[in-house]
C-alpha cells in the first residue's frame, strides 16, 4: 500500500472542506492507523499527501497553497468552478469535488492515462478535463460512507503510483 499524509499547510486553514473529520476517520478506519498530519511538502518523502481545498484558490495564503501542489498532492473536495484552473495550473495527482465529497460521493477527477488502465472511458465523456489530461471515474458505487471515499482515493493513487513510476 502506498503511504500518505494529510497535508495541512501551516497558517492556512481552507474554507468549505465539509465532513473533513468524518473522511479522515474513514480513512483512518481503512488505512488500520491514524493519517500522518505534515504542515510542508517534504521533498524526500515518497508518498502522497492530501491536501483539503474547499473554496481555496491557487494564490491564497500568498501563493503557499499553489507552492504546496504537485503531481504527488491529490486535492480533496475542490469546489467545481475551480477545478479546471487548478488543473491547468498545478497538475495534481488528482482530486475530489466538493459537490461530491461533502456527500460521501467517490468520484476521483484524475490522470487520464492512469484512468484508461482501471475504467473503461466512453468517448465524450467529460471533455471538459480532457483537453487537460484529466477525466473522471467513479471506482465504487457510493454508499454513504467515507470509508468508501477513502478507498477510491486510494486505489487511484495506487495505479497513479505505478503510473507516475513508469512515466
Amino acid at each position: 500500500m502506498i503511504t500518505i499524509k494529510l497535508l495541512k499547510i501551516e497558517d492556512f486553514e481552507p474554507v468549505g472542506v465539509d465532513n473533513l473529520d468524518k473522511f479522515v476517520k474513514g480513512l483512518n478506519n481503512v488505512l488500520g492507523h491514524s493519517v500522518e498530519i505534515a504542515n510542508k511538502i517534504d521533498p524526500n518523502f515518497d508518498g502522497y499527501y492530501l491536501l483539503p481545498m474547499g473554496f481555496t484558490i491557487p494564490e491564497s495564503g500568498n501563493g503557499i497553497v499553489k507552492e504546496n501542489i504537485n503531481e504527488k498532492v491529490f486535492l480533496l473536495s475542490v469546489i467545481n468552478s475551480n477545478i479546471p484552473r487548478i488543473l491547468e495550473e498545478c497538475k495534481p495527482a488528482g482530486l475530489t469535488n466538493w459537490a461530491l465529497f461533502f456527500r460521501a460521493g467517490t468520484s476521483v477527477i484524475g490522470k487520464k492515462d492512469v484512468i484508461e488502465k482501471v475504467y473503461t472511458l466512453e468517448e465524450g465523456d467529460n471533455v471538459m478535463y480532457e483537453d487537460l489530461g484529466y477525466d473522471d471515474y467513479i471506482p465504487f458505487p457510493k454508499d454513504g460512507t467515507y470509508e468508501t471515499v477513502a478507498k477510491a482515493i486510494l486505489s487511484y493513487l495506487e495505479v497513479y503510483d505505478k503510473w507516475l513510476k513508469n512515466k
